[in-house]
């Protein structure tokens, strides 16, 4: 994973400050519930451009300046394994745990031994932490402040929230209710924080936003400031946010063809498109960027990958597909058919005719079914959301906005209207009819 060979593009104003005895704390634990069916590990280990997410974080960190990494994670979760002590990445990564999941506050008091200096306290998706790092620099000064990264926002109940007299941050309330702050401005994710902050913390009640409270402590003294950014920010939190994370990716992508890859001379590469090492791309298929195709995977005879398509490796899009801006996870398979703003977990087998409808026939919004409730996406393209593991036999459609959960089966000639749970069979029951013809005509005389 850290091996792989991305050319960005950066901007040419973009300053890097090199950073002296700073640390980032990535908090990496949580269960990410509203993210299923892609929630049966981190969410920030799910590969987007050929490595999981956290990794493009980390060398964002690093471009930073920032090479002492702190990463907080459950036990049981696979950080290690697949990070190790961040020397492949050009950094040195220390990991701490938090035994249950009791919020940001918990999280970062489990990593406060390890912690030396001034830091900054990031998610594990903030992938442009280099270019938003520039607006909480100028505000730094004698890095006595904690400075909080924000934007404007329109639904503030769903974040983190500031309270202001002028330009004056004098409390942070978490999820406000409406009218509950004068404000438009929401807390991003990113912050810069320092050893004073920590004892505010460890003095606070314990429970699940005690984060939030010692801010709301810190702000009330006077030691809070608010960066504010117009820079575009990634959010992680339901599946078709991954979408745009990996669209945030693709606008900094360079062409790249790797020489081990065998692509027909009727094959047509158009644009910014990255073809890495064992790729195999048939007669008259054609590929417009930006497209990323991971390792070992195989475009079938005439089809069309267009326009925001990350296909991961050792993946299969059988001929006569069309695949348009979507994420397909290791390993999967399609016979043919259309795919159509949708992510597709790993080790799905797709029959031939598949299709993902992926607009309301009266263009509103596409809202999706999240646990209880229904979340308005803000989208007009939406097609499926698909866990690991499922197999679809030939014909199935799938209507817009719906999540198939993992180890899915469903049968032949299936029209998906809802959501389906995971370790389900879902098909279309339809009764099979024989009867005698009776009409003096034979089929013969019929045409």
């Amino acid at each position: 994973m850290a091996g792989s060979k991305f050319s960005f593009r950066t901007s040419k104003s973009a300053k890097i400050i090199p950073v002296i005895n700073m640390q980032a704390v990535i908090l990496a634990a949580g269960k990410s519930g509203r993210l299923y069916p892609f929630n049966t590990f981190h969410k920030s280990l799910i590969n987007v451009l050929g490595k999981p997410i956290i990794s493009h974080t980390i060398a964002s960190v690093k471009k930073a300046g920032i090479t002492d990494i702190i990463l907080v994670s459950e036990p049981n979760n696979n950080f290690v394994e697949i990070l190790g002590n961040g020397k492949k990445l050009g950094v040195k990564i220390t990991y701490a745990f938090q035994k249950k999941p009791e919020g940001m506050g918990n999280a970062l008091l489990s990593a406060a031994h390890l912690i030396k200096s001034d830091f900054f306290l990031l998610h594990p998706y903030r992938a442009e932490f280099a270019e938003l790092k520039e607006e909480i620099d100028k505000l730094r000064g004698t890095n006595k402040n904690a400075i909080l990264l924000t934007q404007k926002e329109k639904n503030l109940s769903l974040y983190g929230a500031l309270i202001l007299e002028g330009e004056t941050v004098v409390g942070v309330v978490e999820k406000p209710k409406k009218g509950e702050v004068s404000s438009d401005l929401r807390i991003v994710g990113m912050c810069f924080l320092n050893q004073d902050f920590i004892k505010t913390l460890r003095s606070v009640r314990p429970h699940h936003y005690n984060f939030e409270s010692a801010l709301d402590v810190f702000a009330k003294n006077g030691r809070v400031k608010a960066a504010v950014t117009q820079k575009e920010t990634i959010t992680l939190k339901y599946p078709w946010d991954l979408l745009g994370i990996k669209n945030y990716f693709f606008k900094k992508l360079k062409r790249h063809i790797s020489k081990k890859a065998e692509i027909s001379k009727q094959a047509k590469i158009i644009g910014e498109v990255f073809i890495e090492d064992g790729v195999v791309i048939s007669e008259n298929a054609i590929v417009k960027g930006p497209v990323y195709i991971g390792k070992n995977s195989f475009i079938g005879t005439n089809a069309l990958v267009r326009h925001g398509v990350d296909i991961e490796k050792n993946a299969i899009i059988g001929g006569f597909s069309e695949v348009k801006n979507s994420l397909i996870q290791e390993a999967s398979s399609a016979h043919s058919g259309l795919i159509e703003d949708s992510i597709i977990g790993k080790n799905c087998k797709i029959g031939a005719l598949f299709a993902t409808a992926n607009v309301r026939l009266d263009r509103a919004n596409i809202k999706v079914q999240v646990k209880q409730e229904k979340i308005d996406t803000g989208l007009k393209h939406l097609g499926a959301m698909i866990g690991d593991n499922c197999i679809f036999a030939s014909r199935v459609s799938i209507m817009p906005g719906v999540i198939v959960g993992n180890n899915v089966s469903i049968g032949p000639s299936t029209t998906v209207m809802k959501n389906i749970p995971s370790d389900s069979i879902f098909y279309t029951k339809f009764s099979e009819i024989v009867q005698k013809n009776k009409s003096s005509k034979t089929n013969k005389d019929l045409f």
